[in-house]
């Protein structure tokens, strides 16, 4: 039997978290503890929690961040404070299928050597309506489909093409004592790209991942959701981080074009609010961008990285 610790790091949402353990308590595979560290200024979360700890005997650990530690010190404080076996982190507005667990514990019964394991993520809205069509194509556009179940990508590929997820893993805890969220690397301030950062340096380890081709997590597209924050500059972060990378496997560089044509246009629009204009257009200028730049959305663009205020 494995221990297993579910991480959730929140801030601010005391009702969708309350989803998110009820589907942690929803396993076919129970999870050793559930641990929350919350960077919320009210007591809105822990009265909830404190209520939903009484009618369950898995152990929910609440912590509360007096101060906020941030998105960073946050997530590293339940890296350690964790003691199952394996972890899994999930995201405060997300929430486990109720296989999630035993799907993946699985893979690592029968693989001793299996670092990490993760499946395909459902899309769904804010008021947690799932977009099968939607789910279908952000899955794909990640390399998690059939043709890349199991170990098909390389660590390095999988982190840097990001079909290593975001939340909803299951990995082995001796990891997070190794590698940590971090608000500096590659020769830069990290900003919102701590997570892609996190991902990429996992794969740069090598660390042996297992994708499962089965939906495993509901991913919440939220209104409020940092990706739509005039502020967030993790498109960019990525960028920059590609940009110079060198991916010597198999489909690395592949993917590292992939990422970087898909990238630019948000990379641009992110570097013009967070006061990177300078970067925006060399971005522009750039071959990952420059067939476009005489297109509409393209004329668009260079109105908008002559014409709109820095965000921040």
């Amino acid at each position: 039997m494995f221990k297993i610790s579910i991480l959730i790091p929140t801030f601010k949402r005391p009702v969708l978290v309350l989803e998110a353990i009820a589907s942690c308590l929803d396993q076919t595979y129970l999870p050793f503890e559930i641990i929350i560290s919350d960077d919320s200024p009210d007591d809105r979360t822990a009265q909830a929690v404190e209520e939903l700890k009484r009618g369950t005997r898995i152990s929910i650990i609440y912590l509360h961040n007096k101060p906020g530690l941030g998105q960073i010190g946050n997530t590293n404080r339940l890296f350690e404070t964790a003691l199952g076996d394996l972890i899994l982190l999930l995201h405060d507005d997300d929430a486990l299928l109720p296989i999630a667990l035993d799907s993946l514990v699985k893979l690592f019964a029968a693989d001793p050597d299996l670092d990490i394991a993760f499946g395909k993520q459902y899309i769904m809205t804010e008021t947690g309506e799932v977009s099968l069509s939607r789910s279908e194509y952000f899955n794909t556009s990640y390399f998690r489909s059939a043709a890349y179940e199991g170990t098909v990508l390389t660590s390095l590929e999988a982190g840097m093409g990001q079909q290593f997820p975001n939340n909803g893993y299951l990995m082995k805890r001796e990891i997070v004592e190794a590698i940590q969220f971090r608000a500096y690397g590659f020769d830069a301030e990290l900003g919102n790209g701590c997570e892609y950062d996190f991902g990429l340096r996992i794969g740069i380890a090598g660390y042996k991942m297992y994708f499962l081709n089965q939906y495993l997590v509901k991913y919440r597209v939220a209104l409020n959701s940092m990706s739509s924050s005039l502020t967030d500059d993790s498109g960019y972060q990525s960028f920059r981080i590609l940009r110079n990378f060198i991916a010597d496997t198999r489909f690395g560089e592949a993917i590292r074009h992939q990422r970087l044509r898909e990238r630019a246009p948000i990379a641009i629009t992110q570097a013009v609010n967070t006061g990177r204009r300078k970067d925006a257009f060399t971005i522009f200028c750039s071959e990952w961008y420059r067939s476009k730049i005489l297109t509409i959305p393209g004329l668009k663009r260079l109105g908008y990285m002559c014409l709109a205020k820095s965000k921040l």
